[in-house]
């Protein structure tokens, strides 16, 4: 049993044991990730109760990682809450930092830093050739996943990759999906809480055979793991929704590198947007 403390950030701990942990475990390290607000509020019984599991399976998983047991894990999650709100031992655990926007920055500097030491590169650059070659690519999302999936529709577009954000306000977004073939590549953005939509989106693309990417905060994730492609990148947060500025860095990231390996379709597109721009009566330039 571990005597010693475990450091650094606990979530960075729970993903790094994840791989080749027994299915009960598995599914204590997934609810955790997908719950960290809630979890230091939790006791073993509600716990186990959640994770399907006995409460000695929660205990057993709490060593697994390094710690001595649950109780010493909820310690690091509360303290991990703690850092994300800006609050310390001494202060009013409801009082954030006394300069948020400093507070934030930081935070998001450090996700974009964790995120690119974090990146597979191989994995990058095959997104990036796959999304270039292929003849359409879709991306969707729920949530505020699909307001991040319209972003990396529109800045394809502006690089001449036909690029188009599928509808969340279909009955069953799978709908869309019908004229999709294997020359398509469907990219979805999931992010806390995890759609099942997106999930099934995922698995409806790849029994048409078409190539599926997912980007998601973790590639554990539901949809990450049924993709052919996924990477992980950094959404937390100093409060409980999901921070966007890594995910927004690899999507300009992931455009940036196509429109550098092929220039002169880049060029030609942007061209051709600044001719509509130019006859747009609605697009105010410095001159109107």
């Amino acid at each position: 049993m571990p005597t010693d403390k475990p450091t650094g950030d606990v979530r960075d701990r729970i993903l790094e044991h994840v791989d080749g942990l027994p299915p009960q475990q598995r599914a204590i390290a997934d609810y955790l990730l997908e719950n960290l607000e809630t979890v230091p509020f939790l006791s073993v019984p509600e716990l186990a109760r959640r994770c399907r599991v006995s409460e000695a399976t929660i205990v057993r998983y709490g060593q697994r990682i390094g710690f001595s047991g649950f109780a010493e894990l909820k310690v690091a999650l509360v303290e991990l809450l703690q850092d994300r709100l800006g609050v310390d031992d001494e202060s009013d655990p409801g009082t954030p930092s006394d300069d948020v926007l400093e507070a934030i920055a930081t935070h998001e500097g450090r996700n974009i830093r964790r995120t690119v030491e974090s990146i597979d590169r191989k994995v990058f650059d095959a997104i990036a050739d796959n999304v270039y070659s292929a003849n359409h690519v879709y991306t969707f999302g729920m949530g505020i996943s699909a307001h991040i999936a319209e972003l990396a529709a529109y800045a394809l577009v502006q690089i001449g990759i036909a690029a188009h954000p599928l509808s969340t306000g279909y009955s069953s977004p799978r709908e869309q999906l019908v004229t999709l073939d294997k020359d398509d590549l469907l990219l979805v953005i999931s992010l806390p809480p995890y759609s099942r939509q997106s999930l099934e989106m995922v698995a409806a693309a790849a029994e048409l055979g078409t190539a599926t990417v997912v980007l998601s905060d973790r590639l554990t994730a539901p949809a990450a793991r049924r993709a052919d492609l996924s990477l992980a990148i950094r959404s937390d947060n100093m409060t409980f929704t999901n921070a966007v500025a890594a995910m927004t860095v690899v999507i300009n990231a992931l455009a940036t590198a196509i429109a550098s390996s092929h220039r002169d379709d880049a060029i030609d597109a942007f061209a051709r947007i600044g001719r509509v721009h130019a006859d747009d009566p609605d697009v105010l330039t410095g001159d109107r």
